[in-house]
This record gives C-alpha cells, sequence and structure tokens, in this order.
C-alpha cells in the first residue's frame, strides 16, 4: 500500500517535464515524468547567513578582535565586528570569507619612521599619515628618497629568527601606491642569509623584472592602492630574517641618482606563516593574531537529511594552490566538528576533494589553484546494484566531473552543527549552499547555480 501510494502521488504531481523512470522505495517506475528537486535549505552566504528556503539560519561567535575585510560596497579594508561574519566580492560574486588563525610578527603595520617603529630607514624619510589609506583613514605614510646620488633607498624590518618556525612558508606582503616612483622592489632575507625579491610595477600591479621567490603576488585595492606579497620557505640558519621595501626607478633598479621629493606611499605591512596572504592584521607597538573561524559560520544539523540520501552543493574559492596543501586535511563543510566530513581537500600524493561518511571515503581528483570558483557536490544514498553509494563532484567549468564512487554505510557520523571551513588550512571563500533531501542528477545540479 505504501509503494501505491507513493506512485499515485507521484502521478498526481508531476504532470510537466521529460518522461524517464524513477525508483521508489525500491521499485523502478517507468514512463512517468522525473520531477526537478528543490532544496529543503540554501543559504546564499552573500550578505547574511539567511536560509531562503528553510528556517535554519546560521550563527558565528567571535570576539570581532584583528579581523578585517574588504567592504563590497566601499572596497575599503574594514574592520568587522564581534560574532559578525565577513562578506567579500571575491571574482565576480559575494560571499563568506572564511580564515584560520594568523599572526602579524610586523610590530607596526602602519607606521614606518624609525624613531617610532621597529622600521629601519636607509637614504630615505618618512612622511607620517600623508595621505589616505586603503581603511579611508588618513594614515598611509609616504617613504620619501633622498637627494643623493648612486644609493639604493628603502625601509625594512628585522624579525627574530625565533618566531618562525623552520623551513616554514612565510608571506611578506604591504599595500603601496605610486608617488613619483613607479617601481618597488619586494625583498627578504631568509635565516641561511640568502634572499629573496620580486619586483612590482606600481602603475599596473603587474611583476615586473626579476623575481625569484617561490610565489608573488598583487591585489588591487582602489584609489592606486595594490596589496603586493611575495612567499619563500624562511629555511633554517643563524640569521634573524629582514623584510624590506625599496624604492626602485625601473626594474631590477634600485641604485640610482635620488631627487629628494619623489618617493612611494605605503600602508599595512604584514609577515606571516602562511603560503598566502590573508586578511590583514593590524598592529601598533606589538605583534597581534587572528583568531581562528574553524567551524564557523554553522547552522543546525537538518533531522534525517544525512542519514538518507542527498545532495550537497557549494561553491569554494581557495586562497590557496594544491601544491600548498600537501598531507593536510582541511574541512570545506561539515555535519560534525571534524574536517573529515562531507566536503574536505585531502592532497595526500593525489590532489583530491574527499568525502567522508564516517567509515568510508569518497574522492575525486582536482588540481585546483588559488582565487578561482568551483562548485563542488557531494551526493548520498543511492543504490547501485543494491548497495548504497555516495560521491564528490566537481565543476571547474565544463560541467561535473565525478570521482570514485564510495560505499555508503546509511548515515554520515553527525555532530549538532553543519560547519563551514573546520580546521580549514588557509583562507577560502564560499557561497550558494544547497542541500537537497533527493539524489539530483547532473542536469539537475546544473539547474542550481550554473557552472563556474
Amino acid at each position: 500500500m505504501k509503494k501505491l501510494i507513493t506512485f499515485l502521488t507521484l502521478g498526481l504531481l508531476l504532470i510537466a517535464g521529460p518522461l524517464g523512470s524513477a525508483t521508489l522505495e525500491g521499485v523502478s517506475i517507468t514512463g512517468v515524468s522525473v520531477n526537478i528537486s528543490t532544496p529543503v535549505h540554501h543559504w546564499p552566504l552573500a550578505g547574511d547567513l539567511i536560509d531562503r528556503t528553510g528556517t535554519t539560519t546560521g550563527s558565528t561567535t567571535f570576539a570581532g578582535t584583528n579581523r578585517t575585510y574588504v567592504d563590497s560596497v566601499t572596497g575599503l579594508v574594514t574592520t568587522a565586528g564581534a560574532n559578525v561574519p565577513r562578506f567579500e566580492s571575491v571574482g565576480g560574486y559575494k560571499a563568506v570569507l572564511i580564515e584560520p588563525a594568523g599572526t602579524n610578527l610586523v610590530t607596526h603595520s602602519h607606521e614606518f619612521r624609525a624613531a617610532i617603529s621597529g622600521w629601519l630607514n636607509q637614504n630615505c624619510t618618512i612622511t607620517d599619515n600623508a595621505i589616505a589609506a586603503p581603511d579611508g583613514n588618513t594614515t598611509a605614510d609616504k617613504i620619501v628618497e633622498a637627494n643623493d646620488s648612486g644609493q639604493s633607498h628603502y625601509i625594512r624590518d628585522t624579525i627574530a629568527k625565533e618566531s618562525f618556525t623552520d623551513n616554514a612558508s612565510v608571506t611578506f606582503s604591504v599595500y603601496l601606491k605610486p608617488a613619483g616612483r613607479t617601481f618597488a622592489r619586494i625583498r627578504f632575507r631568509l635565516k641561511d642569509g640568502n634572499y629573496k625579491e620580486a619586483y612590482f610595477n606600481l602603475s599596473t600591479g603587474a611583476m615586473s623584472g626579476t623575481a625569484d621567490a617561490d610565489s608573488y603576488g598583487s591585489e588591487s585595492m582602489g584609489n592606486g592602492w595594490w596589496r603586493y606579497w611575495i612567499t619563500h620557505d624562511i629555511g633554517n640558519g643563524a640569521n634573524d630574517p629582514m623584510f624590506f621595501v625599496y624604492l626602485a626607478e625601473a626594474d631590477n633598479d634600485v641604485i640610482y641618482n635620488g631627487d629628494g621629493s619623489s618617493g612611494i606611499y605605503i600602508w599595512g605591512a604584514m609577515v606571516q606563516e602562511s603560503p598566502v596572504p590573508t586578511s590583514l592584521v593590524e598592529t601598533s607597538g606589538a605583534t597581534a593574531t587572528r583568531l581562528t573561524e574553524s567551524g564557523y559560520p554553522s547552522f543546525t544539523l537538518p533531522v534525517g537529511l544525512f542519514d538518507d540520501k542527498g545532495t550537497a552543493i557549494v561553491w569554494w574559492r581557495p586562497g590557496f594552490g594544491s601544491s600548498a596543501l600537501l598531507g593536510v586535511n582541511s574541512g570545506i563543510l561539515s555535519s560534525r566538528d571534524n574536517p573529515m566530513s562531507i566536503i574536505f581537500n585531502n592532497p595526500n600524493l593525489t590532489l583530491e576533494i574527499r568525502g567522508f561518511d564516517g567509515i568510508n571515503v569518497t574522492f575525486s581528483a582536482l588540481s585546483y589553484v588559488a582565487d578561482t570558483w568551483y562548485k563542488l557536490i557531494v551526493k548520498w544514498g543511492y543504490l547501485v546494484a543494491g548497495v548504497e553509494k555516495f560521491r564528490v563532484g566537481v565543476d571547474s567549468g565544463s560541467g561535473v566531473s565525478w570521482g570514485t564512487e564510495g560505499t555508503f554505510d546509511g548515515s554520515y557520523t553527525l555532530g549538532t552543527h553543519i560547519r563551514l571551513g573546520y580546521d580549514l588550512f588557509s583562507r577560502m571563500h564560499l557561497r550558494e549552499l544547497y542541500l537537497f533531501p533527493d539524489v539530483l542528477s547532473d542536469a539537475k545540479i546544473n539547474d542550481w547555480g550554473g557552472t563556474p
């Protein structure tokens, strides 16, 4: 009787749509219309944590100390308040920003004059608070080259070697804007005494000239400002690392005749143990730490959804490439207080997006790159030859590519909440999280959010 009622309900409700087949209560039915499922929960994550199709609004809990983000309306670096998620516009979409803990080892991120900071000023002077900074306040300094002949002009901060883990990836980032000089060299000394660097064109933000750091990059902040960074293995040895910003008159040219007035504007210096730059942690006299956002935002776990069948879709934009993550589990979407759950990334010896029900693993190979949107999918509880299965898939821009199927043990290991970015490795953005009570086809998956 239960099967008959289910069949009749299907026949009454599914009038429109192409004819196909369906499996209900283990019975295959052909010649009926197959419904396009709708999500029971949908969080756009584009400015709030409100559930658009359910009633499960998310929450986040932070003291609010040392968390900043780029406001999507003003474009300014903005401080986040307590218990407030951070949303940014990245890659053409507004999304929630989630980051691990991060410490700025520069004790003066905004003050660069030697008399009031730890920065050495070589053949240059500093004009305090010369113009509006990327946060809108008049706190950006100007480095002014000396009137001299055949000299280099730079500022330098020295940080004790004990502050760094041997052989850690370290990123030095700083906001710069041209003020007569349109080139700069960003450089740092490693523990073994060697130097790594990159030249940048301050008019275009592009790397120019020589670069021998492991990685480097820039991000436009508007109004002529760019954030520049270089990353390298800090190594080991007896030397205290040093961090430099040089004025340059051209690519690969830091030795020249200074005119006594040209220079560059500078703000927001940050040195951190991280393979990528994260949001600015501001300092004024001491190092400062942004606490981890691991597992937040979170949402009360839907009853029954993860111990039957379903589909989850979420858009993910990692702030790091897969090569930076070898051997580290990093949670993306969890049904418990553990990164190994619904969707996580685990490169190991191959580069993978994985799913874990608490007993079994499924995976999809993906060599992902930083600051790129990917659509991640997991579906669970469907039958193959009478055995329940689950699998993860990735859409990189040309439709869903499915990974290896795993045997589904009938239920995920559950906690009390859905958690985003649990024990995450580095910064990430997430948007458009959908949960469905059905196993969706590829065509239906493409109906929700399209393709990157």
